[in-house]
């Protein structure tokens, strides 16, 4: 019985360290180096102002914050999966109204928060007031 408890384990953490493999081979990988960006915020009424320029920055939170100097503000708190953005140019996603802001990235839902998302060259990155 002990035998069997043991292969179990055994298999058990062989799968989670194929796991983690995988996960490190497909996690995304920042750019190094200066890169052209877009940055798009679209308010609840569906209006868009951007800010375009060059970032160092490998993540969109460094990119944001480098964005800072053309007018883009924003406020953030981390929590147990990253930084959860609250607040963009002065208008707060109230969780009580269910709204939040999302991320875009090239007009596809981002997968990533601010400090995981990588900056690559050429990207656009919207934040849209959304409720759900």
């Amino acid at each position: 019985m002990k035998n069997r408890k043991n292969i179990w384990l055994l298999a058990l953490a062989l799968t989670a360290c194929v796991l983690f493999g995988i996960w490190f081979v497909n996690r995304p990988k920042p750019m190094s180096g200066a890169k052209a960006i877009v940055i798009e915020v679209q308010d609840p009424e569906g209006s868009v102002k951007s800010y375009s320029g060059r970032t160092d920055a490998e993540y969109l939170s460094g990119a944001m914050d480098d964005f800072s100097a053309a007018g883009f503000q924003y406020e953030a708190v981390s929590g147990e999966y990253g930084a959860y953005v609250t607040t963009i140019n002065g208008l707060k996603a109230e969780e009580t109204d269910s709204a939040y802001w999302a991320i875009y990235v090239n007009g596809e839902y981002g997968m990533y928060g601010i400090d995981q998302q990588p900056v690559t060259d050429g990207d656009t990155y919207r934040f849209a007031y959304e409720t759900y």
